[in-house]
């Protein structure tokens, strides 16, 4: 911001800087990195809730570890699924791709996060891969349908 005096009065001159713009956005649902950053914390509730659900069904039913692993990727799925699906609402054009790209961002923090554990990263490609594969296309399947 800028003041100009102009006949002994103050006039405040707003240079664009984007700030005021951006956080009114933010708030509308937004452009850019503020609706991906809603869309991936809406799939990060998602899957948290729903492995909730998984660990409870785990503990009463004690489903052997191939329907664990299908379910959980089942999980991230849907959770791709409605991430795309707000960032596609969001979006006004392309929306596919917002909900691709919401699904690559949800499996990097994914693989990120699960990085830091103790694991071995070359045991885990093929499970990986097909993690990846579900998201982006989870993801864009809800940008389609938003």
């Amino acid at each position: 911001m800028i003041f100009h005096r102009y006949s002994g009065c103050r006039k405040v001159k707003n240079m664009g800087t984007g700030v005021e713009n951006g956080i009114g956005q933010l708030r509308k649902g937004g452009k850019g990195i503020g609706r991906f950053a809603v869309a991936l914390i809406v799939a990060y509730v998602i899957t948290v809730l729903a492995l909730f659900g998984i660990a409870f069904v785990m503990l009463k039913l004690q489903p052997d570890a191939g329907t664990t692993e299908l379910l959980i990727l089942g999980v991230y799925a849907l959770s791709c699924f409605a991430g795309g699906w707000y960032a596609g609402k969001r979006a006004g054009k392309r929306k596919f791709l917002q909900g691709l790209l919401v699904g690559i961002l949800y499996f990097a923090l994914l693989f990120l996060i699960s990085g830091m554990g103790e694991r071995e990263i070359q045991s885990d490609l093929a499970s990986g891969g097909l993690a990846c594969l579900l998201c982006a296309a989870g993801g864009m399947l809800g940008g389609m349908l938003a």
